[in-house]
């Protein structure tokens, strides 16, 4: 199924990261800067940024290969690696679980993921993302699906939908929403699956997010079908 959606809905810039836990998250959110880097951020980081997408043999490598990576993103902007240690449980790790109250019964499916924050120049992270697998490529489509179901519930209080950027140039299957918030920020979530990979988005650059989707998205279309399941 082809999803594209240009209206935009939901989900906090923040509850996509997925690096240590939910407190931790909000408290950089709060403060405007990144969450303090696990050990092996760096290796993380620097593996993702060399990793070709053409030779990924699996999903878990797959999505170390589509992560959010510097070149992604504009000129003196840096990436933040939060890694998920591979084979980890993600049970208690959630990814997409809790958007606008919604179940999300793909969250079970999941198998290996990779969150990276882009920061600007400045020093503040704008920018959160993850790359997930799923153990079955009807698994990540579900995914897909589902966040379309939780961006529709969202409170019309709380969040205000806005024309937002063109799916032009990411995977076919892919959704795009732009939403305002009550306190008037700005947020872009972007989610792109082929097989078994998730690739999902969210900013409060809605030209930066969106660059950064269309860049991910060559990658994701050079990952081998056989690694992935299509």
């Amino acid at each position: 199924m082809t999803h594209r959606l240009l209206a935009l809905t939901a989900v906090t810039l923040l509850a996509l990261t997925g690096c240590g836990s939910t407190d931790e998250v909000a408290e950089g959110a709060a403060t405007g800067s990144p969450t303090s880097e696990p050990a092996p951020a760096d290796a993380a980081a620097a593996a993702a940024a060399t990793a070709d997408p053409a030779a990924a043999q699996d999903p878990t490598e797959a999505v170390v290969a589509t992560a959010l990576r510097a070149a992604d993103l504009p000129e003196g902007w840096s990436v933040q690696a939060n890694p998920v240690p591979s084979g980890a449980d993600l049970a208690d790790n959630p990814s997409l679980a809790g958007i606008c109250g919604h179940t999300f019964t793909s969250e079970a499916q999941r198998t290996a993921k990779q969150p990276v924050v882009g920061v600007d120049p400045a020093g503040t992270a704008q920018l959160s993302s993850e790359a997930i697998a799923y153990a079955t490529p009807a698994a990540a489509t579900t995914a897909v699906q589902e966040l379309v179901q939780a961006f529709g519930s969202c409170p019309a209080e709380e969040y205000t939908f806005e024309p937002g950027p063109s799916a032009e140039g990411l995977a076919a299957n892919s959704v795009v929403f732009q939403y305002r918030l009550a306190d008037g920020t700005t947020q872009v979530a972007l989610a792109q699956a082929r097989g078994q990979v998730l690739s999902v988005l969210v900013g409060e650059d809605p030209e930066v997010t969106a660059a950064a989707g269309r860049s991910i998205a060559t990658r994701i279309a050079a990952l081998p079908a056989g690694a992935i399941g299509g």
